[in-house]
């Protein structure tokens, strides 16, 4: 994956959150959205970002599990940092490309 379309990603990833706030996306959730809307990119690919967007205090990751029913998943939230980011409240951050918004 090539540096611009990373960032495009990651942007994509913290719009996605944003829209479900204050309730998290899971992992499936945001795997098949993107893979709709063109992005080429593997699970393992995505946990990255995850990772990336976490270390940076934008998303919070969680594991929710139920042992009853044997599930386990990932659930993506946005964080206020996150929030401020995609509004522009806080200086851009150069590892993310923002999508442009219509007022």
């Amino acid at each position: 994956m090539k540096i611009s379309e990373a960032k495009e990603l990651r942007g994509f990833i913290l719009s996605m959150c944003k829209v479900n706030y204050p309730h998290g996306c899971s992992e499936q959730l945001v795997q098949i959205t993107v893979s709709e809307n063109d992005f080429s990119a593997s699970p393992a690919l995505l946990a990255g970002h995850f990772e990336y967007l976490e270390e940076k205090g934008y998303v919070r990751v969680e594991e929710s599990r139920n042992d009853k029913l044997g599930i386990s998943r990932r659930v993506i939230y946005i964080t206020a940092k996150g929030i401020d980011l995609l509004e522009g409240n806080i200086p851009p951050d150069p590892g993310i490309l923002l999508p442009v918004w219509s007022d």
